[in-house]
């Protein structure tokens, strides 16, 4: 059977979810569809599991990916895909069994070059859903890469609610940069910048699997490094000069991300006084963030945010 969509599976750290996720996979009404599971070997239970799957159902294979990063590990099986299409799956989450035939209906219905769908925010423990929508703007946008850059938000930016086109990853040679945080958006700004065609499947296909211990407890001091790497790459791809203030919109943007990374994981006041500043210092491109973006900007002036947003998280965790 040649596969129409190539599925390519991460699996760091997923050692109590895999068994979902593959057979969620595996019991997809698409039929047509091969999974490259990229076993980063992390654990000998999540090994046996993927091999029981590739053993059982010739759609599975197992590729070693013990020294790859996960945009390593994300290149590779592109490089090796042979689908007309291409997704992503974390080995933590799970899928609906129409995911991938209502995603290939709808690219080939509208010749779309990129198809988005709904997702579910799912807590393990409580059982808790919580449903988000793909808001439709960026179909209305004349450039969809300057809204995506300035007001993208997570149903946007992460790969895996997605289908793909190979041809496009293959003909511009794209592909996931490696730093620790950020990796995901310059893949899909430089995808976006190709694709001709977008549609969205308004139904929540995909399912994020949320774990209390899903951020860590601790700054991890790449962040700031990865942000440098981030700006300076899309600097370079996107060089006409029509980008360039979006692009110091999507800087902004990473340093509010670092702000609330901070917020949630350390008490340590000399990293959230030095992002303060430096968001107050790019305070003139606020004006092309979304309205929520924009709202925070007087409370970080005023040292308010802090207390504002752990509020509103703790809301949010209850």
């Amino acid at each position: 059977m040649i596969p129409i969509v190539s599925i390519i599976v991460t699996t760091h750290a997923v050692e109590s979810a895999i068994q979902d996720c593959l057979q969620s996979l595996q019991q997809q009404t698409l039929k047509a569809i091969e999974v490259l599971i990229m076993n980063d070997g992390s654990s000998e239970e999540t090994a046996r599991i993927c091999e029981a799957f590739a053993n059982e159902d010739s759609r599975f294979s197992i590729m070693n990916a013990q020294s790859l990063t996960l945009s390593e590990a994300r290149n590779y099986g592109m490089h090796i895909a042979t689908g007309n299409y291409i997704a992503f799956v974390d080995g933590h989450d799970f899928v609906e069994c129409t995911m991938y035939e209502k995603l290939v209906k709808c690219a080939k219905q509208k010749q779309a070059d990129l198809v988005l769908c709904g997702y579910t925010k799912y807590w393990k423990k409580s059982k808790y859903k919580r449903q988000y929508k793909v808001n439709a703007a960026i179909l209305t946008k004349s450039n969809p890469v300057d809204y995506f850059l300035a007001k993208h938000n997570e149903a946007y930016v992460m790969p895996w609610n997605k289908l793909f086109l190979r041809s496009i990853i293959l003909e511009h040679q794209l592909y996931f940069d490696n730093p620790t945080f950020f990796e995901h958006v310059g893949f899909m700004a430089r995808y976006l910048s190709f694709a001709k065609v977008i549609a969205i499947v308004n139904e929540a296909q995909y399912n994020q699997v949320q774990y209390a211990d899903m951020l860590t407890k601790s700054y991890h001091p790449s962040i700031a490094q990865s942000q440098e790497q981030m700006y300076i790459q899309m600097k370079q791809f996107f060089d006409k000069r029509q980008y360039r203030n979006v692009i110091e919109a999507l800087n902004l943007r990473m340093y509010i991300h670092r702000y609330h990374y901070v917020l949630l994981t350390t008490a340590n006041t000399r990293h959230l006084k030095s992002l303060e500043r430096q968001i107050i210092r790019e305070g003139k491109n606020f004006s092309q963030l979304s309205w929520k973006h924009r709202l925070m900007k007087p409370l970080v002036k005023l040292r308010l945010y802090p207390t504002f947003f752990r509020l509103v998280h703790k809301v949010k965790a209850e």
